[in-house]
Order: structure tokens, then sequence, then C-alpha cells
């Protein structure tokens, strides 16, 4: 495929933003302060009523509040889990214990089991146990005795409780997430687990049934079934259940029977993301007026992605430090920066070119407006292409934009390693030094880049042709 650039013209605008502060934050003598009301439901186990604690970071550091922001979700999480516990302390006091009668057997180079498991041992493992209980005075201690023979019970986890433990196990992975990252994690398990109590009651997780799991599963295929939700709706809900119930279990080596297992259901999977064809990009995206009433961050956007294929997400968090427009060859670096990549592989540098190269001089901070927003930016964006008549089906959306470049690439036999890497996606290979140079990946995105005025063909055309 071939395309006759006539005109770079993109038309956007700059519209220069100031970053909102990050919610909980206040400012005091110099530092960033963290600040929450006491809820209602907990005001009798903190009488508070409005919790104040510094970050420990200077404004003068930190004058966006980002880093501080980081912090400040870590504190808001330690204090909801306080919260929790000392709401529901006796799970949490029976957690502690089980805890302590662990580590206690571990001393005494034992492994910690209820004592109906200790029953089922070998005699001559059951025999270690009480020789280890008669050295010294061990056997008149009551919490040495518990922890050899088995006497501590195992706590009672609700499902109520199992989004709160679940963060718990999974807080090293949560802490390099941004605040909108963090808290569409946290949506789904929450209405997954809502669900499952509203279908079979608050029950400890180490009570949950077959009969449960199928409950469930029956309330989703009535779902399905109805046209309400599709089948992957279901399942993500699945796996946000057995995924949390998996880690608490091992965290506190409950050894939960998998009642869920073989639960997901059959039928229609995700509706694929239908690429743009190029003739649509540039005979309605990028015609005359489109886009003119468009945010000025959401049309930069969109510009944007046609020419690098980026992700939404990857665009709307850049900052200014890897947005390089000065250099011979202008670039993106696609980084964390204060939040978890999709994959590793998303870490990569894509060249600049034509009105995506024109997107981003107009806004060489990146875009403070829609940072860490990804969610709330689509959703403009496809109404926009909705309310407007910009879709080319209607199951195209915002993210075709990305894999139409993708299918653009494909046209002009990238090479599949090339192409993965300009997409961010697994090589299937070992990754050495940094990849394809800049020349490189520039030569080929020239080749399918699009601009306003080109010549396209269109899709009836294709077809005519390969027929």
């Amino acid at each position: 495929m071939t395309f006759d650039r006539r005109s770079t013209d993109a038309g956007v605008q700059q519209n220069v933003q100031q970053d909102p502060m990050p919610e909980r934050l206040t400012k005091r003598n110099g530092y960033w302060h963290f600040v929450r009301r006491v809820p209602p439901e907990f005001a009798a186990v903190d009488a508070r009523g409005i919790v104040k604690q510094s970050t420990k970071i200077r404004i003068a550091d930190d004058r966006s509040g980002i880093r501080a922001g980081r912090v400040a979700d870590q504190l808001n999480i330690d204090l909801e889990a306080s919260w929790r516990a000392a709401a529901r302390q006796g799970s949490r006091d029976a957690i502690v214990a089980l805890e302590e009668a662990r580590q206690r057997a571990h001393a005494l180079q034992l492994t910690y089991r209820p004592v109906d498991d200790v029953a089922k041992e070998a005699l001559a493992e059951i025999l270690r146990r009480i020789d280890a209980l008669a050295v010294g005075d061990r056997r008149h201690d009551p919490a040495t005795t518990a922890a050899t023979l088995g006497g501590v019970d195992l706590p009672e986890i609700m499902l109520s409780s199992l989004c709160d433990e679940f963060e718990i196990a999974k807080k090293t992975t949560i802490a390099r997430m941004s605040p909108g990252q963090l808290k569409k994690w946290k949506n789904g398990k929450k209405r997954a687990i809502e669900l499952l109590i509203t279908v079979v009651g608050d029950k400890a997780i180490t009570r949950l049934t077959r009969d449960d799991a199928l409950k469930y599963t029956d309330h989703w295929t009535e779902r399905v079934v109805d046209g309400e939700v599709l089948a992957a709706t279901a399942n993500r809900n699945l796996t946000h259940i057995t995924g949390m119930l998996s880690a608490v279990s091992k965290r506190h080596r409950l050894h939960l029977d998998r009642v869920f297992a073989g639960a997901r259901l059959e039928g229609e999977a995700s509706r694929p993301r239908p690429p743009f064809s190029p003739w649509w990009i540039v005979n309605r995206l990028l015609a005359a007026g489109a886009l003119e009433t468009m945010n000025d961050e959401e049309r930069a956007v969109v510009m944007v992605m046609i020419n690098t294929g980026a992700r939404p997400s990857e665009i709307i968090n850049l900052r200014r430090k890897h947005i390089v427009l000065d250099a011979p060859n202008p670039f993106i670096r696609v980084r964390p920066d204060d939040r978890v990549l999709k994959t590793v592989f998303s870490d990569r540098d894509i060249p600049l070119v034509g009105i995506s190269l024109e997107a981003m001089r107009r806004f060489p901070d990146g875009f403070p407006h829609y940072r860490d927003k990804g969610d709330t930016l689509s959703a403009a964006v496809n109404a926009y292409f909705s309310d407007h008549g910009l879709r080319e089906t209607e199951a195209h959306s915002l993210y075709s934009l990305r894999h139409g470049f993708k299918d653009r690439l494909r046209s002009v036999e990238t090479p599949d390693e090339l192409k993965d890497e300009l997409m961010g996606h697994d090589t299937k290979k070992p990754k050495y030094g940094d990849g394809h140079g800049l020349d490189l990946k520039r030569k080929y995105i020239e080749r399918i880049a699009l601009a306003p005025g080109m010549q396209v063909p269109s899709p009836l055309q294709l077809i005519a042709a390969i027929g």
C-alpha cells in the first residue's frame, strides 16, 4: 500500500491546563499531607473525625503532588485496613493467632497443621510432635501446645473482607500502580464479590461449596442468555473471584477447595475491536472540520494515535521528559511514569511522524487534563465519534486506531519482530540491547503514515482489486 501525501495540516490547538491536585492531599508547612474524614460506618472504632498524616514529601520536590499522591494511596490502604480490622477484630485476631502458631511450630522444626490433619498423620510424625512438647515446660504452655498439636482454628475470612485480604496479599503489586489504575483494579473485584454475596450470602471463604459456585455461575448464565452481558463479562468476574480466593488461600495456607474450577461459561467471546480503514481515517476523521469541536487534548490524542499506534493510556500519561521533540528524529518514550505498563514489552520508543509530531508539538508537556484518566478519555472520544457519525461501524472505537496502525504495518510487510516492538507486544524472542533503532522504525512508519487530503483506496476498491 502506498500513500501520496498532499497535506499534513492537523489543525490541532494547544489547551494548557494545570495538573489537578491529587485527592486527599493538602499542603501544610511545606509538606504534602494526607487527609481523610472517618466514614460514618467506622466512627465507632476511630473517634478522630478527620485523619491527618504527613506524606513526608516536600511540596518543593513534588509540585504536582504525583509522588505524594502515591504515598497517600498507600496510607489510605493501610488506614482502611485498620478500620476494617478494628470493626472485625475477631477475624483479625484469629489470623494473627494462626500466624503466631505457625511461627512457633516452625521454631520447633514442625509444620503447623489443624488438629484434624494432625490426627491423620503417620504415627512417627505424631510421636515427633509429642516429643517436642516433652522438652522442659513446653507442655505447660498453652500457646506451644496449640501450635504443636494444631489447637489454633483456621481464621474465618468472610467474603465481605476478601477484597481487603487480597489487597494485602498483592501489596507489592499495587504499590506501583497509579491512583487511576488502582481504582480500576479494585472496582472490578469489589463488584464481583458484592454480586457473589448477593447470590450466596456473606459467608466464610472456607465454607464456600460447589453449590455456591454453581449458583453464581447460573446467575451469570441467565444474564448472558437474556442478552444483558457477554459470556466474556461473566468469565471476567469468575476470574476475579478465583484469583482472590487463590491468593488469600495461599497467603493464609487455607488449602481451599477449588469449588469454582471449570465454572467458566462457553459462548461469545469479547467483541474484537475492528481497525479503522486508512480511507475512513483520511476521508472522515481527518476531513476538514470533522474534529473541530472536539476538546483540544482529545483531538491531539487521536492525531498521535493515528501514526504511532500507541495505546491511549500510554499517550495521556506521557511526561515532558519522555516527549523528545528537539532531536533529529523526534519520538516519544513509553515508560512507567509512576504507573504500571500493560506489559514489560510496552516500554519502547516510537518515532513521531506527520500529524502525530504536529500534535505532540502543541502539547510538549503531555496531557494534564486526562492524565491517569484513560477510561474518561475513551468515553469522551467514543461519544464524540458516535454523535458525529465518525464510527466506521458500531463496533469501532478510539482503540480501533491502534488496530488500524497495526494493519497498515502488516500491509507494507513490516518484519514481525519490528511490528511487535512498535506495538508493545511480546516479540517471543529474548530481548537484547535496545531493540530496533529509531531510524528503522521511522522508515516503516513513514510508509504507512496518514495525513489529510491523501489519496487512499476505499475498502470496496481494495476488495475489487483483490478479486
